[in-house]
C-alpha cells in the first residue's frame, strides 16, 4: 500500500473519536479520552518497537479507517496540484500517502497470525475488507494514474532508485484495473472485495478446524515408540482437557511425531485422516466451495485485466515471468523425484515385510514411521538423539556465530523491550562498526488455536529513510510453531525445526540487511525472496557448523563426531518423498491458477487426484504437502500461482552456496559480503536475476538443485 503521513490529519484524534461513520463502529471503545496508540508517532520508541502494551483490540479499526481519510486527503493534494507532474509530488507524496494504514495493518494481521482470538478475528476479516476496497480506490482513480503515467512518459526521471520506484507504481496501477473503462473496474472491484472475504474465511476455518480436533487415548501401550517429552505434553493437554490419557492435536509439533514414532497403524491413520480431513467436504467447516469461488473469481480477475489465466496475470512481478518456465522447471525435477520416492517406497515394504511381517497396502500415514525406522536401520541414526544437542537455545546461539562469523554482526537481547506475542524475545542486531540494524523478535513455540500453523518472518516496522537522509532501522519478527518444552526440559528441535530456524533467519536477514531509500522498495519478486532464507539452511546441519553450537544441554559436551558423522550419511535420505510431495503442492498450484476456463463443477478432491494422480502418476502412497481445502498458502497466504518459489529459489541457493563450497570455506567472508551487498542489502532495488549474476558472475543451474537433494550424482 502506498504511504503518507499527515500530521495535521491525526493530531488529536482519540479512539472512536473521527465523526464520519465506518465498519469500526462496531467496535466499542471503552475510553473515548484515550489516545490511540497508532496515532501518536513512535520515532521516540526506543528502536522504533511498537507501543505493544499499549495497543487495545478496540484501537484497530479506528485507527485504520483515519489512516484511509489521511490518505485520501493526500491523494486530492496530489491530483488537485496543477504544477507539472515530478517524482517528489507524485510519486513519493503517493508513496507516502499510506504510512497511517501501513503502520496498522502491520501490527493487526501480525499479531492475528501469532495470538488470535475471535475478536481478532472478526476484526481482521473487516480490516481486509476495508483495505481491498481503499486499494481499488487508490489504484483506479484515473487522475492519478494520469500524473503517474505522464510522468513515466516524459523520462525525465532519471535517478535509478526513483526510476524503479516510478516503473513498479506505474505497473502496479496497470495490474489493478487503472486502464480499464470504468464498467470493467466497477466489476474488478467486486471481484477484489470477494476475494479478499473468502481468504479472511477460508483462513478462519482452517485455524478452527485445527484447533478443533482432538485424538484421546486413555491406554498408554497404544503409543509405544512415542518419545517421552511427546508422551508428557500429550498427557497435560489431557489434564488440562478433564481426560484421563493422552490428548493429541493436529498442530504439525504433534502430528508430525506421533507419525513418526507411534507404532499402532490404527492411530497413525486416525490421526493422519483427520489431518488430512480438515475443512473437506461435508466437515463442520467445510471449505470446498470457498477454494472454488476463489479459484474462479481469480480466474476472472485475471481475465478482466486482459489475461488469459491467473497465473499470467501473477506472474508478471516474478523471476520466472511466464507459466511455462515454472513448468518446465518443475517438470524437469518431478521425475527425478518420483522415481527416487518409488525407490524408498519399495525399500519400505520390503523392509515392512521382513521385520513385522505385514504385506497389505501400505497407507500414507505409514509412509514417515517407516521412513524413520529405516533411516535407523540403515544408518543407526535416532533422531530423539540428536535433540539434547540442538536445544532452541543452542540452535539460536549457532546462529548468532554464523552471522557473526559471516557478516561480522553481533545480536543482543533487550530484556526489558515491548513484544508483541507472549513467550517472545526481543533481541538487539548491531553491525560490525557497532551501528544499529535493526530489532529481532523471536516467537518460538506452538500455541495451537491462537498462533497460525509453519513457520514465517514478518516485519512490523520496515526499514526506510528519514527526510535529512538518516537510516531508519526495521523491527521484524520470527515465528515457529516448536514443541513447547516438557517439565523442566529446554524446547528441543528435530533436524527438519533445525533448518526451519536458520530458514527464518535467512528472511530476518534480508530484513536487518536491507538498506533502501524508499520503503517500497524493500519488496522483492516471490520466487526471489526464499533465496536468503533457503541459502541460510546449508549450514544448519554442516559437520563445521555442528561442531560450534550442537552441545548437550546437560553436560555441555559437543555432538559426538559418530552422531555427526550420521547427519551428513542421512542428508538426502528421503528426499524422494519430500521433493515429491513439495513439487505435487506446487503443481497443483499452477493447475488451478493455469485455467484458463472455468469447470462449474470443480470439486477440489476429484481435482487433485485428475492433476496429480492421474495425469502425473503422483503414487497414492504420498499425499500433496497440502490439500486444497487446507493450502493456506495458495488460497490466503499470498503464495497463489507462486508455491513453485520454493524449488525455484532452491535452485538459486543450492548454487549460491556452493560458491562457498568451491572457495574450500564456507566461512567465507568475502564471498558473504558479496552477498550481502549485491542481494541482501538492495531489496527490490534492481532485477533480481542481474542481482544474481552479479553475486554468482552467472545464472542458476538447475543440476545444483538436483546434485544438493541427491537426486543426481556429483
Amino acid at each position: 500500500m502506498i504511504r503518507i503521513t499527515s500530521i495535521a490529519c491525526i493530531a488529536g484524534f482519540v479512539a472512536g473519536g473521527f465523526g464520519s461513520s465506518s465498519a469500526s463502529d462496531s467496535i466499542p471503545v471503552k475510553d473515548s479520552a484515550r489516545e490511540n496508540p497508532f496515532l501518536v508517532s513512535w520515532e521516540n520508541q526506543a528502536y522504533r518497537i511498537p507501543p505493544f502494551s499499549s495497543i487495545k483490540e478496540e484501537d484497530y479499526l479506528p485507527a485504520l479507517q483515519k489512516g484511509i481519510e489521511c490518505q485520501d486527503q493526500a491523494i486530492q493534494s496530489i491530483v488537485r496540484n496543477r504544477a507539472e507532474a515530478t517524482f517528489e509530488n507524485t510519486v513519493l507524496a503517493l508513496e507516502k500517502s499510506g504510512e497511517l494504514i501501513d503502520k496498522v495493518s502491520a501490527v493487526l494481521f501480525n499479531v492475528a497470525a501469532a495470538h488470535s482470538n475471535e475478536n481478532l478475528r472478526q476484526i481482521e476479516a473487516e480490516a481486509m475488507q476495508m483495505l481491498s476496497s481503499q486499494s481499488d480506490k487508490v489504484y483506479m482513480n484515473p487522475f492519478l494514474f494520469r500524473r503517474v503515467k505522464r510522468l513515466k512518459e516524459q523520462g525525465y526521471v532519471t535517478d535509478p532508485a526513483q526510476k524503479k520506484l516510478l516503473d513498479d507504481m506505474y505497473r502496479d496501477f496497470v495490474l489493478s484495473g487503472a486502464e480499464l473503462a470504468p464498467a470493467v473496474q466497477d466489476s474488478l472491484k467486486v471481484v477484489n472485495a470477494r476475494l479478499s472475504e473468502l481468504g479472511s474465511r477460508f483462513a478462519q476455518n482452517l485455524l478452527l478446524a485445527t484447533a478443533d480436533y482432538t485424538l484421546y487415548v486413555e491406554d498408554a501401550s497404544r503409543l509405544e515408540g512415542l518419545p517421552a517429552d511427546a508422551l508428557q505434553r500429550a498427557a497435560r493437554k489431557a489434564e488440562a482437557a478433564g481426560r484421563k490419557g493422552y490428548a493429541f492435536g493436529l498442530d504439525n509439533p504433534t502430528i508430525m511425531p506421533f507419525l513418526q514414532y507411534v507404532k499402532d497403524a490404527g492411530l497413525r491413520k486416525e490421526i493422519l485422516d483427520a489431518y488430512a480431513a480438515r475443512c473437506q467436504a461435508g466437515s463442520k467447516y467445510d471449505n470446498s466451495q470457498i477454494v472454488k469461488e476463489l479459484v474462479g473469481l481469480r480466474l476472472k480477475k485475471a481475465q478482466l485485466l486482459g489475461f488469459p489465466d491467473y497465473a499470467s496475470y501473477v506472474l508478471q512481478t516474478r523471476m520466472a515471468k511466464d507459466s511455462e518456465s515454472v513448468y518446465a522447471l518443475l517438470d524437469e525435477i518431478w521425475p527425478y523425484a518420483l522415481d527416487r520416492a518409488k525407490d524408498e517406497l519399495a525399500q519400505m515394504k520390503k523392509f515392512r515385510k521382513k521385520e513385522d511381517g505385514l504385506k497389505g497396502d501400505f497407507l500414507p500415514s505409514d509412509w514417515r514411521y517407516y521412513a524413520n525406522r529405516v533411516k535407523q536401520a540403515e544408518y543407526a541414526l535416532d533422531e530423539n538423539e540428536l535433540k539434547p544437542y540442538l536445544t532452541v537455545d543452542n540452535v539460536r546461539n549457532g546462529i548468532f556465530y554464523l552471522c557473526q562469523r559471516l557478516y561480522g554482526i553481533g545480536f543482543e537481547l533487550l530484556p526489558d523491550a515491548e513484544t508483541p506475542t507472549p513467550n517472545t524475545a526481543a533481541y538487539l542486531c548491531k553491525d560490525k562498526d557497532g551501528s544499529v540494524l535493526g530489532v529481532l523478535f523471536l516467537d518460538m513455540t506452538a500455541r495451537p488455536g491462537q498462533k497460525s500453523g509453519g513457520a514465517w518472518n514478518t516485519s512490523y516496522v520496515e526499514q526506510s529513510y528519514s527526510e535529512d537522509g538518516k537510516r531508519l532501522t526495521p523491527v521484524t519478527s520470527i515465528v515457529c510453531n516448536f514443541t513447547p518444552a516438557a517439565g523442566d526440559e529446554p524446547v528441543m528441535l528435530t533436524m527438519d525445526e533445525t533448518e526451519t530456524f536458520f530458514h527464518e533467519f535467512g528472511h530476518a536477514l534480508h530484513c536487518l540487511f536491507s538498506d533502501v531509500p524508499y520503503e517500497a522498495l524493500s519488496s522483492v519478486p516471490r520466487d526471489f525472496v526464499e533465496l536468503p532464507s533457503q541459502v541460510m539452511e546449508h549450514w544448519a546441519l554442516h559437520p563445521l557448523m555442528l561442531k560450534e553450537y550442537a552441545k548437550h544441554y546437560k553436560t555441555g559436551e559437543p555432538m559426538p563426531q559418530e552422531l555427526v558423522d550420521r547427519i551428513q550419511e542421512v542428508r538426502n535420505y528421503g528426499q524422494g518423498f519430500a521433493t515429491t510431495e513439495l513439487l505435487a503442492a506446487a503443481l497443483l498450484d499452477m493447475d488451478y491458477h493455469t485455467l484458463t476456463a472455468f469447470p462449474a463443477d470443480l470439486d477440489p478432491e476429484k481435482f487433485e487426484q485428475a492433476e496429480l494422480n492421474k495425469k502425473r502418476g503422483l503414487i497414492p502412497e504420498i499425499y500433496p504437502r497440502y490439500k486444497s481445502n487446507y493450502f493456506s498458502h495458495i488460497m490466503d497466504g499470498g503464495y497463489s500461482a507462486g508455491y513453485y518459489s520454493y524449488i525455484w529459489s532452491e535452485v538459486l541457493d543450492a548454487d549460491a552456496f556452493d560458491a562457498y563450497v568451491e572457495s574450500g570455506d564456507i566461512f567465507n567472508t568475502k564471498i558473504a559480503e558479496s552477498f550481502r551487498n549485491d542481494i541482501l542489502k538492495n531489496g527490490g532495488l534492481y532485477d533480481a536475476m542481474k542481482m544474481y549474476v552479479k553475486f554468482r558472475g552467472h545464472e542458476p543451474d538447475p543440476k545444483a538443485l538436483l546434485r544438493s537433494r541427491g537426486l543426481i550424482g556429483e
